[in-house]
C-alpha cells in the first residue's frame, strides 16, 4: 500500500506560506506547524489566519494553546500526528523547523524525567548545573537543566540518547516546498506586514495578553517583549517599531539558515505565486 502523501510548506516568517496553502488544499485541510500560532490569544503578531482568510478550508491546530501553554515539540506532535492520520489532503504549514524536522525525520529517544528530579533541578543555581552535567556542548541554561535533568534520570548523558538512531511517528511520504523569496523582498514583506499588525490592534493584543499573567512559550514571540516594554514606559513607540522589525528581520534570516541546513526541499521556490503542478 503506498504511502499517504502530505504536503509541506516550510519557509521563513513573511514568505506566504499561509497564501500557498490554500492554493493546495482546496480539497483538504491545512494543518498548523507554527509554534507561536497555537495561541488563542495572539492572533495578530503570530500573523495566524483570520476566518476570513480561509476560503471555507478547514484549519487545525490554531489557536488551541493558553497564555501558560510551554509548546513542545512533543506536545505539538502528540497532536499532529492523529490529525494528519484522520485527514484527508493536508498540506502542513509553518516556519517551526523543529517541528518540521522532528515529524518528518524522527525524534531523539530520551525517556521521561519524574517530576521531582525536574523539580530538583529547577531549584540548583546554574553554576552548580554546569558542575554536574556531563558531556555537554550546550551554553543556554534550559538545554543545560534539561540534559542534567535526563543525566540524574538515566545516568547517561542527554548526548548518549540523541546518538541512537531517531524514532518515526509517522511513516508517510512527504513533500516538501520550501519558500526562499530573495531578501530584499523578504525585508520588504516584513516591514509591510508589521505595519498592517500595527494597524490591526498588535499594541492593544499585547496589552490583553500581558493582563492573562502569561508564563508559557508565548512570550518569546517576536513583537511580545518588545511590545510590552512600550507598554510599560520602557522604550518609545518609534524604539518599539524598530526593535520589532530589527527581531523579525533576524528571524527570518535564522529560519533561512536553519531550513538550508535541516530540512532536505523537494522543490524551492522564490515566489509562492510560482506553478506547482508537479508536487501535487
Amino acid at each position: 500500500m503506498p504511502l499517504k502523501k502530505i504536503l509541506v510548506i516550510a519557509g521563513p516568517t513573511a514568505s506566504g506560506k499561509s497564501g500557498l496553502a490554500l492554493k493546495l488544499a482546496e480539497n483538504g485541510c491545512v494543518v498548523n506547524a507554527d509554534s507561536m500560532q497555537i495561541y488563542r490569544d495572539l492572533t495578530i503578531l503570530s500573523a495566524r489566519p483570520m476566518p476570513t482568510e480561509m476560503q471555507g478550508i478547514p484549519h487545525l491546530l490554531y489557536g488551541y494553546a493558553d497564555c501558560r501553554h510551554q509548546g513542545t515539540v512533543q506536545d505539538w506532535l502528540d497532536r499532529v500526528v492523529p490529525v494528519l492520520k484522520a485527514e484527508k489532503n493536508p498540506v502542513l504549514v509553518g516556519g517551526t523547523g523543529l517541528y518540521l524536522s522532528s515529524l518528518i525525520n524522527g525524534i531523539n529517544q530520551i525517556p521521561d524525567v519524574p517530576a521531582e528530579i525536574r523539580q530538583q533541578v529547577r531549584h540548583m543555581d546554574l553554576a552548580t548545573v554546569r558542575e554536574q552535567v556531563r558531556d555537554c556542548p550546550f551554553t543556554d541554561p534550559q538545554r543545560l537543566r534539561r540534559a542534567l535533568e535526563v543525566q540524574l534520570a538515566t545516568g547517561k548523558s542527554l548526548a548518549y540518547f540523541k546518538s541512537l538512531p531517531k524514532k518515526k511517528l509517522l511513516n508517510a511520504d512527504f513533500r516538501v516546498i520550501f519558500l526562499n523569496p530573495p531578501r530584499d523582498k523578504l525585508y520588504h514583506n516584513c516591514a509591510r506586514r508589521l505595519d498592517q499588525m500595527f494597524a490591526q490592534g498588535a499594541v492593544e493584543e499585547v496589552r490583553h495578553l500581558m493582563s492573562l499573567n502569561p508564563t508559557g512559550g508565548v512570550l518569546k514571540a517576536i513583537g511580545v517583549p518588545e511590545i510590552a516594554a512600550f507598554i510599560n514606559g520602557k522604550i518609545s513607540q518609534a524604539e518599539m517599531k524598530e526593535q520589532v522589525l530589527l527581531s523579525t528581520r533576524h528571524y527570518a534570516k535564522r529560519q533561512i539558515t536553519w531550513f538550508r541546513h535541516q530540512l532536505k526541499a523537494d522543490i524551492v521556490l522564490t515566489d509562492p505565486t510560482d506553478p506547482l503542478t508537479d508536487c501535487k
